[in-house]
């Protein structure tokens, strides 16, 4: 998937969701869906734990450096870092 259109889903979710819980297990259920995975309750609430620490411990750039030790491309860091500017 390119980095546009995954800034493209990411942008069309709605903030208030990512408050709440229940919010978030329907966030990461829809975008599992459109992937062709669905998720246990066991898996989703894995998921709202790792976003709720992520959430609190990371940043911008700790985050493209993951992204970047997990084979993202440099141009792809870098158009990301251009977003985010």
């Amino acid at each position: 998937m390119d980095i546009g259109k995954l800034l493209s889903i990411v942008r069309s979710i709605p903030k208030d969701k990512l408050k709440t819980d229940a919010g978030l297990k329907e966030v990461i259920r829809d975008l599992g869906k459109k992937a062709g995975k669905n998720f246990t309750d066991k898996e989703l609430n894995g998921y709202v734990a790792q976003f709720r620490h992520m959430s609190k411990t990371e940043n911008v750039g700790s985050l493209l450096n993951k992204l970047s030790k997990k084979g993202v491309n440099a141009k792809d860091i870098d158009s990301l870092k251009k977003r985010f500017k």
